[in-house]
């Protein structure tokens, strides 16, 4: 009796052990989502706006404040709703705006899929980042095994889009930027592709470097501006190619 006792107390302290882990490691992610969210709104001059996601519980619903005139009020919320990972976004007493990876023109079901699909790449790109030496669009094998992690969990999100975007710090020529990032970009589809993802189901845009996630012109800045985001939407929604349509194609 006294070995069995042992036992299930050992058995309840893991699970203790690996519930506060999992606390832990949500809020930490809820956290992030929050600093990215203001990081871009003070990058397009909309710092008077504050953004709170829910910790008890934790929550991917973005609630915003601030005193804005209107027209402000509505470009911060697309700011915020660009962000992947965040579910929805409204303001303080407001109603709510589905965002990206909530797609209002998507059924229920498709929404939960896409949230669900949307979480699982932040989660792995979250732990291990897809990072470009400045100047380069060469995908380092760190990156490839990154790369093998996304291809495994995007097998789970059959029928759903996956826009790649491309992004780099502002050094040099902002055409030259966007040449790179679309590099970048095209180079990940690539390597989704040789996975096993179909290439329909994928886009890739270069932004260049307007739309940076870190401010200031220091080398941690710059490393976390040189990057690679995914957003999951319905397959509906997907543009035929991104980077045509910027040309006009």
């Amino acid at each position: 009796m006294e070995s069995g006792s042992k036992i299930l107390t050992g058995m309840a302290a893991t699970a203790i052990l690996a519930l506060v882990g999992h606390v832990a490691t949500g809020d930490t992610f809820i956290a992030g989502l929050e600093q990215k969210a203001q990081t871009e709104l003070a990058a397009r001059g909309l710092d008077a706006a504050t953004v709170s996601l829910g910790h008890a519980p934790l929550s991917r619903e973005a609630v915003l404040d601030g005193d804005l005139p209107d027209t402000a009020k509505q470009d911060a919320l697309q700011v915020v709703m660009a962000i992947p990972g965040i579910s929805s976004a409204s303001w303080e007493g407001m109603p709510v705006v589905a965002a990206a990876d909530g797609d209002p023109a998507a059924a229920p079901a498709d929404r939960d899929r896409i949230a669900k699909c949307q979480a699982g790449v932040d989660t792995i790109v979250e732990a291990r980042k897809i990072n470009f030496r400045s100047g380069s669009a060469y995908v380092s094998l760190e990156s490839r095994q990154i790369l093998d992690e996304l291809a495994k969990g995007l097998k789970t999100c059959d029928g759903l889009s996956i826009a790649v975007e491309g992004h780099t710090d502002d050094n040099g020529n902002p055409d030259v930027n966007r040449v790179m990032s679309q590099e970048r970009a095209d180079r990940i589809k690539a390597g989704l592709v040789e996975r096993g993802i179909p290439a329909s189901r994928i886009t890739a845009t270069g932004y260049g470097s307007t739309r940076p996630r870190a401010e200031g012109t220091d080398a941690a800045a710059d490393a976390q501006n040189r990057r690679i985001e995914f957003r999951i939407g319905a397959a509906s929604g997907a543009p035929q190619n991104d980077a045509e349509a910027q040309q006009g194609k």
